[in-house]
């Protein structure tokens, strides 16, 4: 499924913004899970969007211990994900799909996101920096 992936040394987790492309336009959108690739033709029909993930590796948790397993993202592809717009907030949702025999072995898991050639674009987007836990409202 993707339980976490890195950008530029930086460790991105679902419930972040993160940077992806859409319409050939960059912009950072809530992680906010996961759509199988099975149900892509659903999601189309509700309106969501094909988008572009930038990537250097990602990792699954396993499902025997909890490590994460880690595997790099072939350079030319990037992470599949969709973009839904059911709320004010436009939220990005990971495109996984069922493991094979190989990577059921290696990462103890039976999803793993889609990688496939960008639709609008490959390149390196620059995460937000994360919040700032010491900051503190002023009202």
């Amino acid at each position: 499924m993707c339980a976490v992936y890195e950008l530029n040394s930086r460790i991105i987790r679902p419930g972040r913004r993160i940077p992806a492309w859409r319409e050939g336009q960059a912009g950072h959108f809530v992680w906010a899970g996961f759509a199988r690739r099975e149900t892509l033709g659903w999601w189309k029909k509700q309106g969501a969007e094909l988008v572009d993930v930038p990537a250097q590796r990602f990792a699954e948790r396993s499902q025997r211990d909890h490590q994460l397993r880690w595997d790099d993202v072939p350079p030319g592809l990037v992470i599949r994900a969709l973009i839904v717009e059911q709320t004010r907030t436009p939220l990005l949702k990971v495109v996984t799909r069922a493991s094979s025999e190989e990577e059921l072995s290696r990462f103890e898991h039976p999803r793993m996101p889609l990688l496939e050639a960008p639709i609008f674009s490959a390149a390196i987007i620059e995460p937000e920096p994360a919040p700032d836990s010491a900051q503190q409202e002023l009202f």
